[in-house]
């Protein structure tokens, strides 16, 4: 009988440990993520629907100021920041603040080292040079009523600041704050594509365009798809038109050469997009799983 050797012991106990590792403790996927996006703040970024947004809105002399906080979706949490007064302690949370910069003139340095809203006289002293949404931005550590870590991103319209509040650095939620970081984009606000004539989903649509009315998922999926293909916001991508049709097969009448399609009439759309001055048509099934560009 041959003897297991070390090598191949240690192999499958590591197996075993990163099978446990994974039952406990999952990767987040696309399906626990849902899509945030502001057309008004120019900012958009995914969060794991294990959390709840509130927004908050304030004015400070000709300076208006917004909040968009994410708390863990608990029953606790939920009345914490209903309108009822809630006598126990903040939760934890991740909290973008996005201050009016049109007036200030904000650089992101500037921002970190002459406002009273970067916490910087609190922080630790380490600040580190990175990319938030391929846009230089400033990162460190500060104290107060909970540890925190930021990121600062300074543009023309919005100074933007990302916060985790934290207990402990083994806080699930720094984990949670670095997903929402790495899906970070900004884009024109609307205010700003209006000044520079670019179309929105909200603003300056050629006429004709059912951007604005609700869209079947199929078409909501296109446009999804188009945004991510481009690495643009689902903002800028339009809906010129989408028709209901019966597509021939479950290949959606554009099969490759040499593919097996389905034999049966399958009902979709034909949606017809624009983005970045391009018009793109896709054809989808009912629901959107199936997409295809007919180009």
């Amino acid at each position: 009988m041959k003897k297991t050797t070390p090598i191949l012991i240690l192999g499958l106990i590591l197996i075993i440990i990163g099978g446990v590792v994974l039952f406990f403790f999952p990767k987040a996927t696309e399906n626990d993520l849902q899509m945030y996006t502001s057309e008004t703040l120019g900012l958009q970024f995914l969060y794991l629907d294990t959390y709840f947004i509130a927004h908050e809105s304030m004015m400070g002399g000709e300076r208006n100021q917004y909040a968009i906080v994410l708390a863990e979706d608990t029953p606790e949490n939920r009345a914490f920041f209903s309108d009822t007064p809630s006598a126990t302690e903040a939760p934890p949370t991740i909290t973008i603040t996005v201050f009016q910069n049109n007036l200030d003139n904000y650089s992101t340095q500037s921002f970190f080292e002459g406002s009273n809203f970067s916490n910087s006289k609190l922080s630790y002293g380490n600040v580190a040079n990175v990319l938030i949404g391929e846009e230089p931005a400033l990162r460190y550590f500060a104290t107060g009523l909970y540890e925190n870590e930021n990121v600062i991103v300074a543009l023309p319209s919005f100074v933007y600041m990302f916060t985790a509040f934290f207990n402990a650095p083994s806080d699930d939620i720094l984990v949670d704050f670095d997903t929402i970081l790495k899906s970070v984009s900004f884009f024109p606000t609307e205010a700003e594509a209006s000044a520079n004539n670019i179309p929105t989903s909200a603003d300056n649509a050629p006429p004709g365009s059912i951007h604005n009315l609700p869209l079947p998922p199929a078409v909501s999926a296109v446009r999804s798809l188009v945004a991510r293909t481009l690495g643009i916001s689902e903002g800028v991508v339009i809906v010129m038109s989408a028709y209901e049709r019966e597509w021939s097969n479950g290949c959606l009448g554009l099969a490759n050469a040499d593919e097996f399609c389905t034999q049966a009439i399958v009902p979709g759309y034909e949606v017809s997009v624009q983005a970045q001055g391009k018009t793109l048509v896709y054809r989808t099934n009912a629901d959107g799983t199936v997409i295809r560009e007919d180009k």
